[in-house]
């Protein structure tokens, strides 16, 4: 139903501020403000029929608490009409939600959701607003105590430690130097406003909080005069008008909400600031310092400046192309230079950031920057190289591919940029005329003007300097054990047992049952309202030179998505890390045609990126399996097809590895990058080890993994005498992997566009070398090799695997509707909400492989003894028919999430390599849907056997794992060192 209305016009309850027309996304905007209560709500109008609405609150912290974080957790633990421990829980469990999650950032909360379904996007926004506005949390000190932090002792000889989901979350997040960095930065850049505070959360200061304060945080920000509320795609707006005032807005008056964020006034000078981050024992501690530049710079809602700052950003930093980054580089100030630029928030910031650094370098870090500014602000910037990235980044924009999130919350995030601040909330969503300006910008000095003024000149700026710490990890464990050995001195043995009392009654309620009427509360959709035939996927096989081409003829608004697909299975098995190595050279190194800055001008010119990846992948049902692949991913607009295969045969076939400074350079880099991606996604790790446990394909990724760490560990610390043998290594793969006859390609794209593909294929196939190859036998050492993965994190990562099929087992769709009761119900309450972890997940996939996984997680054994008790629950698995539709309904609903057209093509290839057809995928979707509660309990057998199997790997606390040594086969550290 379209809207007709006219500016001032009041609509139940609600009056039109503005109407505008986006054509960037082909949508109508519609701002309102309800009368009577306050709050603010914008509509995107437009034919999605993936709906979004969000309730968003600023919410300032004026401390470390976490206060909005906990608050965040605790208003989704019950409400007024559903009155559930966990409303949030029940509903991913039977939702068919496209998106279902809340976000705390450093000024405001939000609250979104998103659904195809009409009457599931009705629950949805219920049970958020009755969550937000009626929280139970106000009356329930037990979920303050769950979600945030509480005292836990068993009994009084016992030592009193701190507990808590936000607690323990926080622990893992700053386990990780990146995310320590950004609190730093931001701490040193805004001394004096809210931003100066971490809004997740510090562990050392969470435990200040009080539940007072805690409600008292909900009651001043938790009221619509401080909401946001958002709705996109085709619905009856009149409808959701009607239905916001009369259930929720009209039972509130209007007030002064008191949010107003203060602005950081100009510092007199440059802040700085040193501090220590933990790294694992056994880890040498040279060049592990990172350094951050940043500068204050603007205002949220300065449009275009802040997209200018974004090109400069991009160009002088983000490119291999970048005069700033390699002149920090020549400067061999770190292993690796990068960027990063926070604009969500009142005054954005831009730092550089060097990892693999030292302390003493931070003044060559100011010397250089400064010198090479000024050298740009005066000699001008290369206008190729500013085109190219305004071309990337416009490319990006048009595109709007955000995976698997949907569009209309990505456009939510973007409005909140100028609308939390007063401003047009529909000003991030036009671009053209932008775009417009950043061209007209290269014909002048407009961006040599911006960088002096908002880097150069800019007096407001800081310096961190990040050093690593083989102690500190031990010094903060023992000043906490300290300090609550202290604080239970303090208690008398009536506190005492208070206390354990007060644990005794939140264990009580974490274990005790839901009742049925409050579960009949949650609305629920029934299995008719699910599609029962599964999305068929377009994919044809055609062939095209010689080769195959997976083609799928999808709309994709003129982007062609292309991927090539090389058979590296003859690829010698002692040369496996250096292809992987080799995935993370390509578009680096200069070509025998044009350097390496010249290649990224290019790219960024034409294309909308390309990525190289090597992987194994293994067929459907068959676990021994394994094929080789080095895939590439590129895409660009189909008229530039043209220069996109140019560039791919030139840097397929002309690389060259003899630049002896670029390769040093590039492996420190890759090195860099490494150590901090092990510590911000540890689960990973943990889990791509227990794979090479259990398969020859496992095996051969792993190679990518912690073991590929170690090689280019070796390769950077004896460059000189490694240099020769790798150079010529690399050399030699080149013609080896990107043959003709190994070749497959994948193709996304509209069928009219496809003859601008078949026009370049044959000339690019003649330039890639014809002769065919040998197959390698490769020889894996699969065994269960049950490690312990030492590192400084304060959580642990616990993960548990098997093999069903080699179990005598097969696979069945009841194992997806497996995961989503293991997930949110079993290994939630137990590992969660009871064992203050932060999450816990599950995976079985055709190969048979079946991973258990916890989430910063304070336990270990505790962790473990769950997962063995797996199939006792699963026997005694007992739940009315109503819960099973629910979980059924919940498992649905992460098949069908919407997908872009490049996900859909790569996942039609993917399956196509993997053996998976269409009839697999339906036959799957007929178990889930089939599934019934003796399915769940006829698993039993199957997880018991896999868990008696004790396959395990845990990456984790150094002292936790020490421990517990006996549990492990050897214990490892993560990162380097030598091996307990």
């Amino acid at each position: 139903m379209k809207l007709n209305l006219k500016e001032n016009e009041i609509l139940h309850g609600f009056r039109l501020l503005k109407q505008q027309a986006v054509p960037e996304i082909d949508a109508k905007a519609y701002e309102f403000v309800h009368e009577k209560s306050g709050a603010r709500l914008f509509f995107l109008e437009n034919d999605d029929d993936n709906k979004v609405f969000s309730i968003t609150f600023r919410t300032p912290p004026a401390d470390d608490t976490g206060v909005a974080h906990i608050v965040e957790h605790s208003v989704l633990c019950g409400s007024r009409k559903y009155p559930l421990k966990e409303p949030f829980v029940e509903l991913v469990k039977g939702s068919l939600n496209t998106f279902l999650n809340a976000m705390t950032f450093p000024d405001k909360t939000m609250y979104p959701v998103a659904s195809r379904n009409d009457k599931d996007f009705q629950n949805l926004m219920d049970v958020y607003l009755d969550a937000v506005f009626y929280p139970a949390m106000r009356e329930t000190p037990e979920i303050f105590q769950q979600e945030g932090w509480h005292y836990e002792i068993e009994s009084p000889e016992k030592p009193l430690v701190y507990s808590g989901v936000v607690y323990n979350e926080m622990k893992g997040a700053l386990s990780a130097p990146d995310d320590v960095l950004e609190n730093k930065i931001m701490a040193a850049l805004y001394p004096d406003t809210t931003y100066g505070f971490e809004s997740g959360g510090n562990p050392e200061a969470i435990p200040t909080l009080t539940q007072e304060d805690f409600v008292a945080f909900h009651s001043r920000y938790y009221h619509p005069s401080n909401s946001y509320i958002y709705l996109y795609g085709a619905m009856d707006l009149a409808e959701k008008l009607a239905y916001l005032d009369a259930e929720y807005l009209s039972a509130f008056e209007r007030i002064e909400p008191n949010s107003a964020i203060e602005r950081q006034n100009p510092l007199a000078g440059m802040a700085k600031i040193e501090e220590a981050y933990s790294i694992g024992a056994g880890e040498s501690a040279e060049e592990k310092t990172l350094l951050a530049l940043s500068w204050l710079m603007g205002e949220a809602v300065a449009a275009e400046e802040l997209l200018a700052l974004s090109v400069l950003q991009h160009a002088l930093l983000q490119t291999e192309a970048a005069p700033l980054k390699k002149a920090l580089m020549d400067a061999k100030i770190g292993k690796d230079v990068g960027a990063s630029f926070e604009d969500a928030v009142l005054q954005p910031y831009m730092s550089i950031v060097v990892n693999g650094s030292e302390p003493e370098r931070a003044e060559t870090l100011l010397a250089v920057t400064e010198d090479t500014l000024r050298r740009l602000v005066e000699e001008g910037i290369d206008k190729t190289l500013l085109e190219a990235s305004i071309n990337l980044i416009e490319f990006k924009m048009r595109e709007a591919d955000f995976g698997t999130y949907p569009k209309g919350l990505v456009y939510n995030i973007k409005i909140m940029n100028s609308w939390l601040y007063d401003e047009d909330p529909a000003l991030y969503l036009y671009y053209e005329n932008l775009f417009k300006k950043m061209r007209e910008g290269l014909e002048s000095r407009y961006f040599e003007e911006t960088l002096e003024k908002r880097l150069l000149d800019n007096t407001h700026r800081a310096l961190v300097i990040l050093k690593p710490s083989k102690t500190l990890a031990g010094e903060r464990d023992k000043a906490l054990a300290e300090e609550l050995a202290a604080k239970k001195e303090r208690l008398s043995p009536e506190e005492i047992e208070r206390i354990i009392a007060l644990n005794k009654r939140l264990k009580e309620r974490q274990e005790s049952p839901e009742t049925p009427e409050a579960l009949a509360k949650i609305p629920l959709l029934s299995l008719s309202d699910i599609r029962t035939e599964a999305e068929r996927i377009p994919l044809e096989e055609r062939s095209l030179a010689g080769c195959k081409v997976l083609f799928s003829d999808i709309f994709t608004n003129k982007i062609a998505y292309l991927n090539l697909y090389f058979d590296t299975q003859c690829v010698p098995q002692e040369k496996i890390p250096q292809l992987f190595l080799l995935s993370e050279l390509m578009g680096a190194m200069d070509t025998k045609s044009h350097t390496y800055a010249e290649i990224a001008n290019r790219m960024n010119l034409h294309t909308g990126g390309i990525s190289y990846e090597a992987f194994a992948a293994a067929r459907k049902g068959e676990p021994d399996s394994s094929m080789p692949l080095f895939r590439i991913r590129a895409r660009a607009f189909q008229r530039n097809l043209p220069e996109l295969f140019s560039l791919l045969g030139e840097i397929l076939t002309e690389t060259r590895f003899d630049d002896k400074k670029r390769l040093e350079e590039l492996c420190g880099q890759c090195r860099a990058v490494m150590e901090m991606r092990v510590m911000s996604a540890s689960q990973q790790a943990m889990a791509v080890r227990l794979a090479s446990y259990l398969s020859p394909a496992g095996a051969y990724n792993e190679q990518a993994g912690l073991s590929f760490h170690r090689f280019i560990v070796d390769i950077t610390d004896h460059f000189e005498e490694r240099f020769a043998s790798l150079s010529a290594t690399l050399a030699e793969l080149l013609p080896l992997v990107f043959r003709k006859d190994g070749l497959t390609f994948g193709l996304t794209l509209h069928a009219k566009a496809y003859a601008l593909f078949e026009g370049e294929v044959e000339a690019f196939c003649r330039r890639l070398p014809q002769e065919s190859a040998v197959p390698r036998t490769y020889h894996w050492k699969v065994e269960a090799k049950n490690e312990g993965l030492l590192s400084s994190s304060r959580v642990q990562y616990v993960g548990k695997a098997a093999n069903f099929l080699r179990l005598g087992f097969s696979y069945t769709g009841s194992l997806s509707v497996l995961e989503t009761i293991l997930r949110y119900d079993y290994f939630w309450t137990k590992i969660r909400v009871q064992g203050g972890a932060y999450g816990a997940f599950t995976q079985f996939s055709r190969i048979g492989f079946m991973l258990f996984g916890s989430y910063r997680d304070p336990n270990l054994v505790e962790t473990l003894d769950i997962f063995d008790h797996t199939a006792d629950y699963l026997r005694d698995f007992d739940v009315s028919d109503r819960e099973m539709v629910k979980f059924i309904i919940g498992t649905i609903s992460s098949l069908d999430t919407p997908r872009t057209p490049q996900l859909k093509g790569l996942g039609a290839q993917d399956n196509f390599l993997r053996g998976i057809t269409h009839e697999d995928r339906q036959r799957t979707r007929d178990e889930i849907l089939a599934t019934r509660q003796q399915g769940i309990r006829d698993l039993a057998p199957m997880i018991e056997a896999c868990m008696k199997q004790n396959i395990l790997c845990v990456f984790g606390n150094e002292d936790k794992l020490k421990e517990n040594a006996a549990l492990f086969g050897s214990l490892v550290h993560a990162l380097g060192g030598s091996n307990d």
